[in-house]
This record gives C-alpha cells, structure tokens and sequence, in this order.
C-alpha cells in the first residue's frame, strides 16, 4: 500500500494537495497507475463552480417529469456547485441557490438514496468513466445521466433523458 509520506510525495508532484483526503488505498499488485490516474481525476471536479451557460434545461426537466412551478425555478436559479472530498472518504456535491440549498454525499461506484433538488427519491450511483464523473440516477421505473467534465477549465454537465440532451457550463470560482 502506499503510505502517508508516498501520497504526500505524489501531491506535491502533481500539485493536488491534499490528495491523502481521497482515502483510496492503492495495491502495487493491481494497476497503481491506473488507480493513480482515478484519484487525479477525482480531484479535478473539486471547488466552486458558477454557472454561466444553460441549453436545453427546460426539456430535460420537462423529460425528466418536473412539474411547471418548479422548472420555472430551475431555469431563473443560477447554482454555484461545490464539489468537495471529505476526510472520511465521502465526496460531497453541493447545489447553492437562492431558492434552495441541496447536499449529496457519496462514494464512487456505491449506489446510494439521493433526494434530488426537484423532489424525487432517486437510486444514485456516482462512477469515473473516461475522465468524467458520471451520474446515474433511477426511480419510478425512469433513468437519467449527467456526466460532468472539465473542459478548458470549465465544468461541462450533460443531462440526459430519454432523446433529451442539455448542457450546463459552469466556471471555476476563485
């Protein structure tokens, strides 16, 4: 296992202090450097993120099954998202309006109960596929995915539902 010091070493490296608040433990008898590259991706997401471009929302909360009052909402909020890895492991995504403040915290590839901005009970599984932090959510028989990705510095979310694709671009605070 790589120890406090090795990860300290690799943070400095790489300048992703603190990487150590990934709590992932990697084995030189699997692939390291595949599990080297997972947590680098992890720590890309991490910081405050603004809003600043939104396509489509509304037909992805309409394909989604959110009533009219509350995708008006939707559309007039302009979330600032906080992603964050806590000491214990768990990866928070936080969504800070002026309507409503929502928290989900999670472990990748654990599926979890997540109570959504719009009000459903969802099933979530949170993964890392091809450097982009992918959500799955399901309930009532329906699924999406949004799938997040750093693109020229900007967090780039991609809603999807049924035939339904939107695009939300945000901005890295400072």
């Amino acid at each position: 296992m790589l120890n406090q010091a090795t990860n300290r070493q690799f943070s400095q490296l790489f300048g992703l202090f603190p990487f150590h608040q990934q709590r992932i433990q990697v084995s030189f008898v699997c692939s390291p450097s595949v599990s080297f590259t997972f947590t680098i991706m992890v720590e890309q997401f991490v910081g405050t993120w603004t809003l600043v471009n939104s396509d489509k929302f509304d037909d992805y909360m309409k394909a989604v099954g959110v009533n009219f009052a509350t995708r008006q909402m939707g559309i007039l909020a302009k979330p600032n998202v906080v992603i964050d890895v806590g000491d214990d492991g768990f990866i928070t995504l936080k969504s800070v309006t002026t309507f409503k403040t929502t928290e989900f915290k999670f472990k990748l590839n654990e599926e979890c109960d997540e109570d959504t901005p719009d009000g459903r009970a969802t099933k979530t599984t949170m993964t890392i596929e091809d450097g982009k932090l992918v959500q799955k959510q399901a309930w009532d028989g329906k699924t999406t995915r949004i799938e997040r990705e750093i693109q020229d510095g900007k967090l780039i979310a991609k809603c999807y539902m049924d035939d339904v694709v939107a695009v939300r671009t945000y901005e890295k605070a400072a």
